[in-house]
């Protein structure tokens, strides 16, 4: 039983709530970032959770400002179709070529890489296959910068045949046609690229290289998962929809997202998905283009998935450790950040934050419920009882 999860706890934060209840959840404490018991409910409109902390407290926090939207979204965290089951993101550098107003990682261009066999025990260590982790990304700040990234690619295939190999990437270095093909033979599956605004980076040849990434993965035939957005407001959104809908790029998806109090945070807004989804239904409508909700699909109040003319795009706002709310993170994409069991990428990257960047001792372990390929399907939620 972790910490807080106990009757008179719970029965407490209930009494705190001046709303209509929802469901029970767990969340993080903000100020000793221990996982504690949680509920969510709602009050004009709007959708709260109230957190008890043990030690700090009863806290409340808004995690969507819309309530009929967020009661409308169709979940899909069950479903082995829509929850990134077989991927896992692993750091393969804690170095980058780009300092960017926001980021997880604040790299530190003067650390040592992992070395290969080190990663491969870190891999090693997952339950690995077809019905395990099938796929690994390399993440970090940015992985292409290690002078062995092809050997690296070709040393995590050799693993197991059931495993392909990404990268999270800014495509800097895949604007070299020689690194993208020695990439390619190394057996490299797939890139998802963080594009960004032109004035995200203001760097002319930066966003020149990138775009030449683009167009280098499609001439090579390597799959792009995703193209991404970071935004620092949204006076950036008009030009990324009006790049997204004219260019013949052909990702699975792009990514549109909103900075979040996670690592380094240059956004002057902090808004819900439900704000971002409005802003680009009501671009469609002034631009005269399609605009759809995609209902099957993976959605949940961090993240929405439209289709904008034929592009796919999902809507992103994260959570930060005040609102997160990990029934929201049963699912993936998942990671392997912080060394005590892999789980959702946000509450990886929010747990990272606190660990490497303010170089802070976390309390606790996640519970079980939120572990990879440990998520028991209950359509009734029992905190008190359930394998935390």
């Amino acid at each position: 039983m972790i910490i807080g999860f106990n009757q008179s706890n719970i029965e407490r934060l209930q009494e705190s709530i001046k709303g209509t209840l929802l469901d029970q959840t767990v969340s993080l404490c903000h100020q000793c970032h221990r996982h504690i018991p949680a509920w969510r409910y709602h009050k004009d409109n709007q959708v709260f959770i109230a957190k008890a902390c043990p030690i700090h407290g009863v806290s409340h926090h808004m995690i969507e400002a819309d309530y009929e939207f967020y009661a409308n979204l169709y979940y899909t965290q069950d479903n082995p179709q829509f929850n990134f089951n077989g991927g896992v993101l692993i750091e393969g550098s804690d170095r980058c070529n780009l300092e960017c107003p926001h980021c997880y990682h604040l790299p530190e261009n003067d650390t040592r890489d992992p070395s290969i066999e080190e990663l491969l025990d870190q891999i090693r260590a997952m339950p690995v296959g077809e019905d395990g982790v099938h796929r690994i990304i390399l993440a970090g700040a940015e992985s292409t910068l290690r002078k062995d990234f092809p050997e690296l690619v070709t040393a995590i295939r050799g693993l197991h045949p059931a495993i392909d190999v990404s990268v999270m990437t800014n495509g800097i270095r895949f604007n070299d046609i020689e690194f993208s093909h020695k990439c390619v033979e190394a057996g490299l599956a797939g890139v998802n690229i963080g594009l960004n605004h032109p004035s995200y980076i203001d760097h002319e040849t930066v966003r020149r290289k990138q775009v030449s990434a683009i167009e280098n993965m499609h001439r090579e035939d390597v799959k792009i998962g995703y193209i991404s957005y970071t935004m620092v407001d949204f006076s950036e959104l008009d030009y990324i929809l009006t790049e997204i809908t004219s260019n013949p790029w052909t990702p699975k998806n792009f990514r549109i997202r909103n900075g979040a109090e996670i690592g380094r945070n240059a956004s002057t807004e902090q808004p819900f998905v439900s704000n971002l989804y409005k802003r680009a239904e009501q671009w469609c409508k002034d631009n005269g283009k399609h605009f759809e909700r995609i209902i099957e699909a993976d959605n949940n109040i961090y993240h929405v998935m439209v289709k904008i003319e034929d592009k796919i795009v999902r809507l992103i706002s994260w959570c930060d450790e005040t609102n997160i709310d990990m029934e929201e993170l049963r699912s993936g994409p998942w990671c392997n950040f912080v060394p005590d069991g892999i789980t959702n990428f946000l509450h990886q990257i929010i747990r990272r934050d606190i660990w490497k960047n303010q170089k802070l001792v976390l309390p606790d372990s996640p519970p079980n419920r939120y572990l990879f390929n440990r998520n028991p399907v209950k359509t009734k939620l029992d905190l008190l009882n359930i394998d935390l």
